[in-house]
């Protein structure tokens, strides 16, 4: 007996069987039932794979975004296609996970259950880093804890060592496209100047972006000649984190110590030492703001 294997409405082979009809029909049924099952799901996986992959290449469309190679409205009309409206404000989201021998779909799993919206749109860019292109809504601090979570999720699932950058909203191809670099500038900028964070918002880390955007020859030129006398020391990265939380914690001796987590008198020597040191008087704002930037540049 023949039994027609069909996907759809069109019968793509047969399941063939010899005996009594009678006998074999049941099998043949159960066969032919199987084998419809198995080729549906094998064309659904390829079209799930290639749903990922247009995913995958609308993600780095956006990453690699140049209006003198393509216009915006294609760019935009790849986004449509996936369901993402373009029109709405996307934050870019950008996390590097290093974590071996885990499935990439494990870990964009985990990714997309954290950012589960659907107009999230989140697809890998090379092995071990991914953007998600977040649909703007709520307050930015909630996009903070977000990506704390998403960190911590994939530690503990995966074993990962992850960390994440934020960018600021953005519409369209030219804003999301900024959104992203402003995300990966954070997540290569951020880890320099604070080492035990894992997620960074580009909106605090303005000053040393306009500082990272600066020639390396020309930055490297004003760090030694404003740091002179202190970048040989051996206790020069004590110091410059004093400069740094000194001008962060907007010159004021209460809240740069609680920020640096030492006692007051401390602080005060810190400060006696540099000025005795260089010949400057750190605590003139202006002076102050000077080192601070020579500081974020040696860092960077």
């Amino acid at each position: 007996m023949s039994l027609p294997i069909t996907v759809g409405a069109q019968a793509v082979g047969t399941v063939c069987l010899t005996g009594d009809p009678d006998e074999v029909r049941r099998f043949g049924l159960v066969v032919q039932r199987q084998t419809e099952i198995l080729l549906e799901e094998a064309t659904l996986l390829r079209s799930r794979l290639l749903h990922e992959r247009a995913v995958d290449d609308c993600v780095r469309d956006i990453a690699l975004y140049d209006p003198e190679v393509v216009d915006a409205e294609t760019v935009e009309a790849r986004m449509a296609e996936l369901g993402a409206d373009p029109r709405i404000p996307r934050t870019a989201v950008v996390p590097d996970v290093r974590a071996g021998g885990v499935s990439r779909m494990s870990l964009l799993r985990t990714v997309r259950e954290v950012f589960g919206s659907a107009q999230d749109v989140t697809g890998e860019l090379a092995v071990g880093r991914y953007a998600v292109l977040h649909a703007s809504a709520g307050r930015p601090e909630r996009l903070v804890e977000r990506c704390s979570t998403l960190v911590g999720r994939l530690g503990e699932r995966h074993g990962a060592d992850a960390r994440a950058g934020i960018g600021e909203p953005g519409r369209g191809a030219t804003g999301t496209h900024d959104s992203y670099r402003d995300a990966a500038l954070a997540l290569r900028t951020g880890p320099r100047l604070e080492p035990d964070s894992r997620v960074f918002a580009v909106a605090d880390l303005r000053v040393p972006q306009l500082v990272a955007s600066v020639v390396r020859q020309e930055r490297a030129r004003y760090a030694a000649a404003v740091l002179a006398g202190l970048r040989e020391r051996e206790d020069w990265p004590v110091l410059r984190e004093t400069l740094i939380a000194w001008a962060e914690g907007g010159f004021q001796l209460v809240r740069t110590s609680q920020r640096l987590a030492v006692h007051r008198n401390t602080l005060l020597y810190r400060l006696t030492k540099i000025e005795e040191l260089t010949g400057r008087g750190v605590r003139e704002p202006r002076t102050a703001m000077a080192m601070y930037l020579a500081c974020l540049a040696d860092a960077l």
